[in-house]
């Protein structure tokens, strides 16, 4: 990858990586080139434009060369400047830990109204939440930015998780104690770990769901660089599922209720295997109009 320009100012380099990163066919070219010259210039995206014409510096040069030639290599952005925005979060990233979506953003909307109906129902309680699989620990810190009163425990089977989990929730405790918020972190293999006793008002899950022959078909980035057992679902990516509706009902009380992120084609199958003390109250859609979130209700 040539640089070779003599002067090459914030507009320039901005062009030109525009245009390679298209060349490498990357999804969002000039989106990924001005987060990595911001990451690099240690600056807001905003601040580029008001600096257009300046030039950079031969440090800053070698760094941006770097990280251009590993994105267009297929690495992600996320990875490569360390976070990722989420909910209005600035997310601590590393290698290693499934890489927080959009879609999963109709989750925390979805768990944020019903949350808060329950808090509306139950005044001057606090509500107990059960997360499986936390990952970065977005979808606990998410609710905890929108809500006050939250008693969030996490579950996670991956050190890396625990760890990128843990330092995302130091890095906002403002949104814990000052608001009556609090996320328990807790490493295990789904429900494993937990107390037989506990029971939770809402139980929610973004589990892996891709079925196991249709990774390969995923973007290269997301095959060569995030954890696949983050996103493996067996065979008809249904194995997460059926282990939660196997376990679950120890873990939810009588009213208790379930949001659980599905893939965009899953809902008849899941309704299929779906058991007998829960039943489907609501299914949620996300962006693009596909069933995303399913709302599900302990039978009385």
């Amino acid at each position: 990858m040539a640089l070779e320009q003599e002067i090459w100012t914030t507009r320039s380099i901005l062009e030109w990586t525009h245009q390679y990163f298209q060349s490498k066919e990357i999804p969002s070219p000039r989106l990924d080139a001005e987060l990595l010259l911001a990451f690099v210039c240690q600056c807001s995206r905003v601040n580029l434009y008001l600096a257009y014409d300046k030039p950079l510096s031969t440090e800053e040069r070698a760094h941006y060369r770097t990280l251009v030639k590993k994105r267009g290599d297929g690495a992600p952005v996320a990875y490569l400047i360390g976070e990722k925005g989420f909910w209005a979060l600035n997310l601590f990233i590393e290698e290693g830990v499934l890489i927080p979506r959009p879609d999963t953003e109709t989750l925390v909307e979805q768990a944020c109204k019903l949350i808060q109906e329950w808090q509306d129902f139950h005044q001057n309680q606090t509500c107990t939440i059960l997360e499986v699989g936390t990952g970065t620990a977005a979808i606990p810190l998410a609710l905890c930015n929108s809500l006050k009163n939250v008693f969030i425990i996490s579950t996670d089977i991956s050190d890396i998780a625990i760890k990128v989990a843990s330092k995302n929730i130091e890095q906002h405790h403002h949104l814990l104690s000052p608001r009556s918020n609090q996320i328990n972190l807790i490493r295990g293999d789904r429900f494993e770990m937990l107390d037989g006793a506990a029971e939770f008002d809402i139980i929610l899950s973004n589990p892996p769901y891709i079925p196991t022959g249709e990774i390969a078909q995923l973007q290269k980035e997301i095959v060569r660089y995030e954890p696949i057992q983050a996103l493996d679902g067996g065979a008809d990516g249904l194995d997460f599922y059926r282990y939660f509706f196997q376990h679950s009902a120890h873990y939810l009380k009588p009213d208790g209720q379930i949001l659980l992120e599905i893939g965009y084609n899953q809902l008849p199958m899941l309704q299929e295997i779906l058991p007998d003390y829960l039943k489907l109250n609501q299914v949620v859609q996300d962006l693009q109009s596909h069933p995303r979130v399913c709302h599900l209700k302990r039978c009385a």
